[in-house]
C-alpha cells in the first residue's frame, strides 16, 4: 500500500480530522499490521501530507492551520 493511501485510511479513521501525532500512530498501527518496514515513519507522513496537500494545487489534505505555524492539525478534503 502507498503512503498517501495510510495516509488517506488514518485520516479516515480518525474522522476526517486529526494532529499530526494521532495520524502517525494510525499509520504506524495499520503498518505493522501488515508487516510492512517503517524506515523514517514521521518523515514520510508529513511529506505525504505536505507534497498532496492544497497548498501545493492538490485537493487531498489541508493543513487546517498555515503550515507555517505548525499546529500539526490536517483535514481530509
Amino acid at each position: 500500500m502507498r503512503w498517501i493511501d495510510d495516509v488517506k485510511n488514518a485520516l479516515v479513521e480518525l474522522g476526517g480530522e486529526a494532529h499530526l501525532s494521532q495520524i502517525y500512530e494510525i499509520v504506524e498501527k495499520n503498518r505493522s499490521k501488515r508487516g510492512d518496514t517503517m524506515g523514517k515513519l514521521k518523515s514520510w507522513v508529513r511529506n505525504t501530507l505536505q507534497q498532496n496537500s492544497r497548498e501545493k494545487g492538490k485537493n487531498i489534505f489541508k493543513s487546517v492551520y498555515p503550515v507555517e505555524m505548525r499546529k500539526g492539525i490536517w483535514r481530509l478534503l
